[in-house]
């Protein structure tokens, strides 16, 4: 791509080799997806020892869940930092959502009541819904058009990464009480401090900085990568929010704000709720709880890796989909003919959930939120996209707890996710978009 418009005198970002620099930016920015999974995870694994120590009920719980970073307090922070990172870049958003994950995680490390844990929470939450999708749009832009897909793998890889490292260590803490669930967040907040410090040195989107006649911005990056070098100018077709709301951008929001939603909710109720879950049920121990939700995030690391970024720049994308979709399906519809207190069927349910996700439903549609809009509104489209899930997904937790204890238990919840993926099988199977191997400005023509 030619940020100008004039003809640069090497290879543009779009068509430059991949480099250590690339991947270097792109860990840098998946640490956002690690402290978001990290804290979902290690709110989840503790919920059991918050609602004893602190006396909580069941609507406790799910307002915990529904505020924290499972839900409202991301959506909001979503939907604040995408439209402040298309108005003053994505660096600086780098340089203030950390900070408030890392005032959000001591105060839930220093709480000693339920409220104490809600405030942290909501903070932390708030924190993550800013970074993530201004870590996607970020990464989209400064990657080579044919291997996009590969970079944006490693937020998925990211995203699993940080409920592993949170559950063998709360395997190690577990006998510390709520002392080790304290430790959890202490640890978040340490991965948190690191990555700030580290991403100081990360340049803005080359994009963005083009679009806002930043040249020397444009100018360090492409210096960075190797890429031709070439004067900016400002854009002159300028997207405003309204026009996420017309045309082709309607209708793109509107394919992806379904799927989005329903693959969150299951999602999220996996990651929150899966110790909980468990034990309500009396699935198995705590112990075996753990170990079997860290083979569900190792297979889903498997898949992406093995599966996902060799083929998705390279594949018909809507087949990976259609499997993905599927496989997450039948993870549901076994335990609704058998009970998931069966250690079969908990064990069939975990290997073709994890499994099934990585191979194209949730990478692809990260891909596709940050392929489908213009730079100009693409931070604060994956803001509304990402805010929505996390709200809806918010308010289901507020009846999870409820719906587990009392109104069919695992098997109603397992029918909800059942449905939610046959949608995403059909839409996504046979209507998304084919966009591999394009520049953005070839897909938003």
């Amino acid at each position: 791509m030619a940020l100008s418009g004039i003809e640069p005198t090497g290879p543009s970002i779009d068509d430059v080799r991949l480099s250590k620099t690339h991947w270097k930016w792109t860990i840098l920015s998946g640490m956002g997806d690690f402290l978001d999974a990290g804290s979902i995870v290690a709110g989840g694994v503790a919920l059991v020892t918050w609602v004893h120590i602190f006396h909580m009920n069941t609507s406790i719980t799910g307002l915990i869940s529904a505020f924290s970073s499972n839900g409202i307090s991301t959506a909001v922070g979503a939907i604040v930092a995408g439209f402040l990172g298309d108005k003053l870049g994505r660096k600086f958003i780098y340089n203030v959502d950390l900070l408030l994950y890392m005032i959000g995680a001591l105060v839930i490390i220093f709480s000693v009541n339920a409220p104490m844990l809600i405030i942290g929470y909501m903070v932390l939450g708030f924190a993550v819904g800013a970074d993530v999708p201004t870590s996607w749009s970020l990464i989209a832009e400064f990657a080579p058009k044919k291997s996009r897909g590969r970079l944006m793998g490693i937020t998925n890889i990211f995203w699993y990464i940080g409920p592993i490292v949170m559950l063998f260590l709360a395997l190690a803490f577990t006998h510390m009480g709520v002392l080790g669930m304290r430790l959890l967040f202490v640890v978040l907040l340490l991965a948190a401090l690191i990555t700030y410090l580290f991403r100081r040195s990360m340049v803005e989107s080359p994009r963005w900085s083009a679009l806002h006649g930043k040249a020397e911005e444009v100018k360090k990056m492409e210096e960075q990568v190797g890429a031709g070098s070439a004067p900016t100018q400002n854009s002159e077709n300028s997207a405003k929010l309204r026009d996420l709301f017309h045309g082709k951008n309607l209708r793109r929001f509107l394919f992806l704000m379904p799927i989005y939603v329903f693959w969150g909710i299951p999602a999220g109720t996996y990651g929150f709720f899966f110790p909980y879950i468990f034990k309500t049920v009396g699935a198995t121990s705590a112990t075996t709880s753990d170990l079997m939700e860290i083979l569900y995030f190792a297979l889903a690391i498997i898949s992406v890796l093995f599966i996902f970024m060799p083929l998705n720049d390279k594949v018909d994308r809507r087949i990976l989909y259609a499997i993905s979709a599927f496989l997450c399906g039948l993870a549901f519809l076994i335990p609704i003919f058998a009970p998931i207190s069966n250690p079969y069927v908990a064990f069939a349910n975990v290997v073709l959930f994890g499994l099934g996700q990585g191979i194209g439903l949730w990478p692809l549609q990260r891909i596709w939120s940050v392929e489908l809009f213009p730079t100009e509104i693409r931070n604060t489209s994956q803001g509304i996209l990402w805010g929505v899930m996390r709200v809806v997904l918010g308010l289901w937790s507020l009846w999870t707890p409820i719906i587990l204890g009392a109104i069919g238990g695992f098997k109603a919840v397992a029918l909800l996710m059942v449905i939610l993926f046959a949608y995403n099988f059909v839409v996504g199977g046979l209507f998304g978009p084919r966009t591999g191997g394009k520049s953005l400005e070839e897909i938003n023509v």
